[in-house]
Parts: structure tokens; C-alpha cells; sequence
């Protein structure tokens, strides 16, 4: 008989053994994948018996009874090629010789996976209402209630989450130690039995993602937010802006550090701040905890602020997404004009109809150079639409590795073209500059990167999110919904890459006393840039 301690370090072993071999089977046998039987019940009538299993062959004589307690699976006649030219894989036969599983049933996975039939599977797909999208939709048992779920049933959100990300994630090798992930976290979702500590192991779990598309949302998750944007700025997080009728009424001002929130040090909130919050890269990371500074299930917060060398002690009424977006706000600024004779700005992501674009490219067709803002998120359809101005004939954008949901763990990659459906008139061939930073997210960070393919671009800026390819959303038990990024994309000629994001030409740094005195250095630099020649 195994002492408390070992017993507990076995329990762990057999618990992640378990989660692994009921992911793999999920994926792969044919009966599983189809929901027969349901699978998730069956983890739950699992999960007590690993614990209880007192041995190493009395837990592999259960999993072995296990696996031939299924309908015999129909192999293919040849195995599959995991090496064509056009496929990236992320799992593999190396993985399933790793599980600390018996001989016999090493054998029957390693098959299994060699020899798949390609099939369609119930809980994971490409296709929905009739069309097939890019990127993995999940259809997952919710287990709303209770939001604190029993102990089986946090497993079951433990190993639902690591097996996606394990078998369609496309950028798993950003994170090598995603084996000891599931180890470590078995103990937390175990001890979670209240719901902050279930909410809070969920939040770490997604965590361990390098991914600023790693979101979560379900009762208990605060988004109310403060009126204003806070930046987090040469390791000081300052007020960056803010419409001025709303900082008047509240005493704040844009410059304002941020030194403490509802009596709370601000290094202290950015500490555990840290243990929560992910991001594809440095940047993207400090911003999100920005973000999230003054995130509070409280309607009003007490911050102080260091202003001029003093403290300030001030409230602060937050506002949930939607009622903050409703806020009057100052004139909106023209979606574009001539800063200076022949150089126009374009304000990109402020454009909402896709129909607006012609009348801009009538206006800077013979711009002597054009300054294109893309520190915002642009309008999808917009987006679509502005690349038949820019791009006369076929040009390659970048390479896409899109989850193949026949064959999971594996990713087609093929390039993204656009190719222009006629003869553009306004086409514009000046010198083009990109302006980027850290809220250059997702979909700004792709068209930023595809306006670099035309000759005459130039990029100023600040390194950009490094996170773009479609959201792929999973259900957890608890009313949890979290997500992650589900198309890999690589820019064409070096222009993109997850994590060190869109390719600079020239950056601009920032500092608090451009805050102060309401200066635009990436602005600036552009305006410098369109007045040299080149």
C-alpha cells in the first residue's frame, strides 16, 4: 500500500494518463468520436477507478478493459502519410509511444493513429450551417450549472482544454512543456472546490497560452472597465486617453499614473495580475494587464494618482463593455485628410463602410505619400474590400495552417492570394506608411502585413500583438466560454509572425512625457518620413 504522498503522485500520474488516453481516443477511434458511447460520461465513470487503481498493472489491466469494452475500430488498408509536403503536424506516433500505458495498449494507439480512417467527429468540425470555415468549431456538453462543478467534473474541464489545444492548436510548439502543464494543473482543478478557486485555475490554465487570443467569459468574469484607456508605459501605467467632458467630471487626466486602486499598490495588482494574464508577447501581455488594472465588480474605484509629483486620491465609475461604448465621446476626427500638402492621413480603422473606400481613393490617388493608421481594429468587411486599391494583379499575403478536423492534430498550410476580380482605376502606388503598436491585434496585424507586400511600404511604429488567424471558442463547465487562436499564419517575405508580430521598418519608442504633452511620436515620425525623399 502506497503512503499518503505517493498515493497522491500516482493518483496525479494515472489521472493525466487518463486524460491523455481519453483525448487521443476522442480523436481517433471511430465509436468515440462519434459519441458512442457518450464520452464524456465515460471519463466521469473513469476517473474514480484510475484514482482507486493501487497499482501500475491494475491501472493498465483497467485501461486495457477499457479499450476493449469498444466496438472494434475499422483501420485503414494503408497508412496514412502524417509527411505530405502540405501537412503540419503538432501530434504524432513519438507522442503516443511517450504514454505510460502497457505494451499491449501502446500498440492498439500506435495503430489506431497509423492506420485512421478519415471521418467526420461529433464533438469537433470545420463545417457549420452548411459551410465550412477555417478554423476547428467545438461542440461540447456545456455543464452550466453548478458553476463551482464536483471534482470529476473539473477534470473533465481540465482534460477537454488540454486535449484541444493539444491536438488543434496550431502554435503548441510556443509551448514545449504542454505535457507538465496537464500534471501540474490535475492538483489544482482537484483542490478547487469553491468557485474563486475553480474560476481562478481556470484562469491560470489558459494562462500557460502565449496567446493574446486567449479569452474567457461566464459569471464572474468582471469586464466592467473605466472610462478611459490606461497604457502601460516604461514599467509605469499611465492614463493614455480619455475624452476630456469625462476626465473633467471625474478629475483625471490623461498622463496620470496610475499608482494604486481601491487602496491596493499597483505593483502588488500587477503581481497576481501576472499569474492570470497571458499574451502572445511582452507587449501584448503588459498590455492586457493595462487593461484589466482596474477591472472590479464594483460600479465605482478608488484610485490614486501621481500627477505633478503628488498623490491624488480619486473615484472612478466603471462601466461594462456595452455602456462604455455608448459614451459620448468628442467629435469623431475625419476618417481622412491632408495633414500636409500631398500627405494624407488615413484614419483606417474608423471606416465602416466598405462603399467609403472609393471616395478615399479618389482622394489620394495622387498623394505624394499617404500615412495609414493601424493602431485600432479595422472593420472586417472594409478590410476585404480596401486590397483591390493596392494590389493590381495576384499577390501572395502569407501561409495559412488551417486544423485538419479529419485528422486531428494535423494542419493544412497553404497560402492566402488575393486576386483582383477586375481592372481597378484608383489603384494607389505612392509610398505608403504603416502605423502600428501593441493594440495592432488579429485582424489590423493581417492588414498590416498584406500592405507590406506592395514595394513602397514602410512600417513605424512599436512591436504589434503577434497574434492573428481566426478565434476558435470552447465551452468548460461552469458557464465558462474560453478561446484560443485557431489558424496559424506565417506573413509572406517575413512580414508576420506569431509572437514577434508585424515586421518593423523604423520604431518609435514610447515615454510618460509624450503622454504629458499630448504628442504622437509614431505620428511624427511618419510626418518626418513623408517629407524625405525616398
Amino acid at each position: 500500500m502506497y503512503n499518503s504522498q505517493a498515493q497522491t503522485s500516482v493518483q496525479v500520474t494515472q489521472l493525466a494518463t487518463l486524460g491523455k488516453v481519453w483525448g487521443f481516443l476522442k480523436c481517433f477511434h471511430p465509436a468515440a468520436a462519434k459519441g458512442n458511447p457518450d464520452w464524456d460520461n465515460e471519463l466521469l465513470r473513469m476517473i474514480p477507478l484510475a484514482e482507486d487503481a493501487e497499482s501500475k498493472s491494475k491501472f493498465d489491466s483497467l485501461l486495457e478493459a477499457w479499450y476493449r469494452s469498444l466496438p472494434a475500430a475499422k483501420l485503414a488498408e494503408k497508412p496514412v502519410n502524417w509527411h505530405a509536403d502540405s501537412i503540419v503536424t503538432t501530434f504524432s506516433e513519438k507522442d503516443i509511444r511517450k504514454f505510460p500505458v502497457s505494451k499491449w495498449l501502446k500498440g492498439e494507439l500506435v495503430r489506431l493513429y497509423e492506420y485512421h480512417v478519415p471521418d467526420t467527429n461529433c464533438y469537433a468540425t470545420r463545417y457549420f450551417d452548411g459551410y465550412r470555415f477555417d478554423h476547428i468549431i467545438h461542440d461540447e456538453k456545456a455543464y452550466d450549472l453548478p458553476l463551482c462543478p464536483e471534482s470529476s467534473v473539473r477534470m473533465l474541464a481540465l482534460f477537454r482544454y488540454w486535449n484541444t489545444i493539444n491536438y488543434f492548436y496550431p502554435h503548441k510548439a510556443r509551448i514545449p512543456g504542454w505535457d507538465t502543464v496537464l500534471t501540474a494543473y490535475i492538483p489544482r482543478f482537484m483542490q478547487a472546490r469553491y468557485l474563486t478557486q475553480y474560476q481562478q485555475a481556470v484562469l491560470q490554465l489558459i494562462h500557460e497560452l502565449p496567446d493574446s487570443h486567449s479569452f474567457i467569459k461566464g459569471p464572474g468574469f468582471s469586464n466592467n472597465m473605466p472610462p478611459f484607456r490606461v497604457a502601460h508605459v516604461k514599467d509605469k501605467y499611465l492614463i493614455a486617453e480619455s475624452d476630456d467632458s469625462i476626465a473633467k467630471k471625474w478629475d483625471f487626466r490623461v498622463g496620470d499614473e496610475i499608482v494604486s486602486v481601491n487602496g491596493k499598490p499597483v505593483s502588488q495588482i500587477e503581481k497576481e495580475l501576472l499569474q492570470v494574464t497571458t499574451g502572445t508577447n511582452r507587449p501584448s501581455r503588459y498590455r492586457n494587464i493595462a487593461m484589466s488594472l482596474l477591472q472590479n465588480d464594483n460600479s465605482i474605484v478608488q484610485v490614486g494618482l501621481e500627477r505633478n509629483g503628488k498623490i491624488v486620491n480619486d473615484s472612478v465609475k466603471l462601466n461594462d463593455y456595452l455602456i462604455n461604448s455608448l459614451i459620448p465621446r468628442s467629435p469623431d476626427k475625419p476618417y481622412w485628410e491632408e495633414v500636409e500638402k500631398g500627405v494624407w492621413y488615413v484614419r483606417f480603422c474608423t471606416i465602416k463602410e466598405a462603399d467609403t473606400l472609393r471616395r478615399l481613393f479618389s482622394d489620394i490617388h495622387n498623394a505624394k505619400a499617404v500615412i495609414w493608421e493601424m493602431r485600432d481594429y479595422p472593420n472586417y468587411k472594409v478590410s476585404t474590400e480596401v486590397y483591390k486599391y493596392f494590389f493590381p494583379s495576384k499577390t501572395t499575403f502569407s501561409e495559412r495552417e488551417n486544423a485538419w478536423d479529419y485528422y486531428p492534430g494535423a494542419f493544412v498550410k497553404g497560402p492566402l492570394d488575393f486576386i483582383p476580380e477586375e481592372k481597378e482605376p484608383l489603384i494607389y502606388n505612392g509610398p505608403l506608411i504603416i502605423l502600428v503598436d501593441e493594440l495592432t491585434q488579429s485582424l489590423s496585424e493581417s492588414v498590416a502585413m498584406a500592405l507590406k507586400q506592395r514595394s513602397n511600404s514602410f512600417t513605424i511604429g512599436r512591436q504589434t500583438a503577434g497574434t492573428t488567424g481566426n478565434i476558435t471558442w470552447l465551452s468548460l463547465p461552469g458557464a465558462i466560454e474560453v478561446s484560443y487562436t485557431g489558424v496559424g499564419v506565417e506573413g509572406a517575405q517575413g512580414s508576420f509572425k506569431q509572437g514577434d508580430g508585424v515586421t518593423l521598418d523604423q520604431e518609435v519608442p514610447s515615454s510618460p512625457e509624450y503622454l504629458l504633452q499630448g504628442r504622437d511620436p509614431i505620428l511624427e515620425q511618419a510626418l518626418k518620413y513623408a517629407q524625405t525623399p525616398h
